[in-house]
């Protein structure tokens, strides 16, 4: 899944991986389960490295028992090392949302606080200054892009 923060990049990926019975993985579920506080975008960006080396070892092991993999996270030359190694295909879901849209989802979520979802508020400032284009990557063979717009 590539999009900005509150694209829908989770949803999807649940909904992918519950209709297929693949693995997911999700960075906001694997941050959340080291039980560790988080103030702050800085305290989640701080774990990042840490949860992404969990989830790719995990997806690397249902990779090669045969069972896909889906992510709620778009880190492409990440994906594309996974996928060379156990020669996977990639379907990759590229979410062009508005920055409205995505605001009014994340307001929801602070809101709400779901389980498994953003353990800080995300606050207007930290939200904005968030690079929403993400870069898609070359098309190439085993790769299939899927475009999600409103």
């Amino acid at each position: 899944m590539i999009g900005a923060m509150g694209s829908g990049k989770t949803t999807m990926a649940l909904k992918i991986a519950q209709e297929k019975g693949a693995l997911f993985q999700s960075l906001d579920g694997t941050i959340k389960s080291f039980n560790e506080p988080i103030g702050d975008l800085n305290g989640y960006e701080r774990l990042m490295p840490r949860a992404l080396d969990l989830m790719y070892s995990k997806a690397l092991a249902a990779l090669k028992s045969g069972q896909s993999v889906v992510f709620d996270i778009g880190r492409w030359p990440w994906l594309m090392e996974l996928a060379n190694e156990v020669d996977a295909k990639i379907e990759l879901y590229h979410f062009i949302i508005s920055a409205e849209e995505r605001w009014r989802r994340v307001q929801k979520r602070n809101q709400e606080k779901p389980e498994n979802v953003y353990h800080f508020t995300m606050y207007k400032d930290e939200f904005d200054a968030q690079n929403p284009d993400r870069q898609l990557p070359s098309p190439m063979p085993g790769l299939k892009v899927i475009k999600i717009a409103e």
